[in-house]
């Protein structure tokens, strides 16, 4: 039975006077990876993944509202020429990326069961919501104050002023078409999904952070691999991003697993993320998987020597033995100031695994 949805949850949230919304860029684009296998995508509202299989089409996450869910499908079912939703895969425990569950009613939804446990609090829900929506708005706040300083009708501001509707119709979507509708059929460590003509095997990567229901798709007929932003986003960080204060990290677990899918006679060589438009080769999630898994190495070697956190910072600094990150293409495309702090939050939290019961980090 699906779960109910989050309407009278949402009215525990202040309730604001509708705006005007911009409008949509109404282009969509599809992207045929093969036969099977498409990436449909809008300038505006973000990319989906769509699987065709003989047993009906498969999406993976549904957006943060049903309002745009509802575009994502009628997009698809007519760019496709069918409409049997068989699967909804939620990818990640993060309630922006699965607010439009409620569109497919037809669909069964999947996703890992720590979404039930993290979610059946009504109050965790309405404060994570609401938080949502404050990210939103402090984002529109920031470009609409970024837009004052540039010349009016350049290039840069008409760049800036459709980034920051587009800020603002997110928060007006999950304030006003937010619906909570959890995965029916849950699984623990990892499922299989006959479809057919093919097979989608769902991993769970394990905590992260933030997150507790990460999950990663192989489809071995495809030599593809599915996986979420929130795993690792190749074109910005170099491991799963984790919050400044918590982290829980199965750290092994992700060595295990992107292993699997990267190393060995059955690798495969595409990976696609379930909310972009990009196809990454193997090697270049090799990268990451090596930075992951020598990082880990390292800390858990010099923890060991009873060498402290500042000198395992050291050691493993950008300027010493890690200095090969400053080859890695998310380092090259972006900049000592992004990928620095990032690297220096991974050694914290790797050194602090298992360290302090509470996860809290000091």
């Amino acid at each position: 039975m699906k779960t109910r949805t989050l309407q009278n949850l949402l009215s525990l949230l202040a309730v604001l006077v509708l705006a005007p919304v911009q409008a949509y860029s109404q282009v969509f684009e599809v992207q045929e990876l093969s036969d099977r296998v498409s990436i449909v995508s809008n300038a505006d509202l973000g990319d989906q993944v769509v699987v065709q299989s003989s047993k009906g089409l498969v999406i993976f996450d549904s957006f943060w509202s049903e309002k745009t869910a509802l575009l994502f499908k009628k997009e698809i079912s007519e760019a496709l020429h069918r409409d049997d939703f068989s699967y909804v895969i939620n990818m990640v425990d993060r309630l922006d990326q699965f607010g439009g569950n409620a569109v497919y009613q037809e669909a069964a939804i999947i996703g890992h069961e720590n979404f039930i446990s993290k979610f059946h609090d009504e109050t965790r829900v309405v404060e994570e919501i609401k938080d949502l929506i404050e990210m939103w708005r402090f984002k529109e706040e920031a470009s609409r104050n970024r837009l004052k300083e540039m010349e009016k009708n350049s290039e840069e501001a008409r760049s800036e002023e459709a980034w920051m509707h587009i800020c603002k119709s997110r928060a007006d979507e999950l304030e006003h078409d937010f619906s909570l509708e959890l995965p029916e059929i849950v699984y623990n460590d990892r499922m299989s999904l006959d479809l057919g003509d093919i097979t989608l095997k769902l991993f769970w990567l394990g905590e992260a952070g933030n997150y507790s229901g990460l999950s990663m798709a192989l489809i071995p007929e495809e030599d593809l691999a599915v996986l979420s932003k929130s795993i690792i986003y190749p074109m910005y960080h170099l491991a799963p991003y984790v919050h400044p204060d918590y982290a829980d990290l199965d750290v092994t677990r992700w060595i295990q697993l992107l292993a699997q899918i990267l190393e060995g006679e059955h690798a495969v060589s595409r990976i696609i993320l379930c909310d972009d438009d990009q196809v990454y080769t193997r090697d270049l999630w090799l990268g990451h998987l090596n930075y992951i898994r020598t990082l880990w190495e390292r800390v858990r070697t010099l923890d060991e020597e009873g060498k402290s956190l500042q000198e395992i910072q050291e050691q493993l600094s950008l300027d010493n033995e890690f200095a090969f990150v400053k080859e890695m293409p998310v380092y090259l495309n972006n900049n000592d100031q992004w990928i620095r702090p990032q690297h220096e939050l991974h050694v914290k939290h790797f050194y602090h695994q298992g360290k302090n019961p509470d996860s809290e980090i000091p």
